[in-house]
């Protein structure tokens, strides 16, 4: 798999997430939740700002859902759905993510 990975899985044992900077410069997060891999641009639809306040920290007390800490939407981590607050039924725009054979993570478009 060409380029170097974004990350890789083990980052994310921690705290379940991780912030990166893809290879355009924008900002990014990474979460996992229930074994399953998601990653996001990390820019809230409400108001045009990144979600965390602390490094790395995207999900909500519990581990279920994605989090804005700047005014507290809640988002489906599955499919980045705002199902609370006041972005509701706006989404985060996803990245479409692979994992190689060493745990290393990409854009599918690598």
């Amino acid at each position: 798999m060409p380029g170097s990975p974004l990350a890789r899985l083990g980052d994310l044992d921690a705290t379940g997430a991780l912030a990166i900077t893809l290879p355009d410069g924008r900002a990014g997060f990474l979460v996992r939740v229930h074994g399953h891999l998601h990653g996001y641009e990390n820019r809230c639809p409400h108001r045009d700002s990144r979600l965390e306040i602390e490094a790395h920290r995207f999900l909500a007390e519990g581990g279920e859902l994605i989090q804005c800490a700047h005014h507290g939407a809640l988002f489906l981590p599955e499919n980045g759905e705002c199902v609370a607050g006041p972005c509701q039924y706006q989404s985060l725009e996803p990245l479409s993510l692979t994992i190689d054979d060493h745990g290393g993570i990409h854009l599918a478009s690598e």
